[in-house]
């Protein structure tokens, strides 16, 4: 084999690897569990991270659910996280729009999210709408 050959492979290892572990860290909505602060953790950060892919440290700070509807549930979010080129820590309000008449198996519909960051370009929709696929387990 050549350079270049084992060069490739490795890349294209790598990028297995890569996005196996990304896809590890995204919570499964179907099986939430009672593990709840974590689990929502782990989802304020999945979003964020989809939303904004320059955001460094994203964490949660707070987060509520609250019931407009039978059948259905909002989980609201605070999030931070800090600018990649000016370090500057910025604020995330999430709204998670879930089905939620199943209480095993909960869906999400859609996500709502707003930052103050000063990006004009807004939250990488394509990423947010993927993010709800690996919500769902599909």
């Amino acid at each position: 084999m050549t350079r270049q050959t084992y060069g490739l492979a490795f890349l294209c290892g790598a990028a297995l690897l890569a996005s196996a572990a990304r896809a590890d860290d995204v919570p499964n909505f179907r099986k939430k569990g009672g593990l709840e602060k974590k689990w929502v953790s782990q989802t304020c950060v999945a979003i964020i991270k989809a939303a904004r892919t320059s955001a460094k440290n994203p964490s949660l700070d707070s987060y509520e659910f609250k019931e407009p509807r039978p059948g259905r549930t909002e989980l609201r979010i605070t999030g931070k996280f800090s600018g990649r080129l000016t370090s500057s820590d910025y604020t995330a309000d999430i709204v998670v729009q879930i089905d939620s008449r199943d209480k095993g198996s909960w869906e999400v519909l859609r996500i709502d999210y707003k930052d103050n960051s000063r990006n004009v370009v807004g939250p990488n929709r394509k990423n947010l709408d993927k993010l709800i696929k690996q919500f769902n387990g599909d």
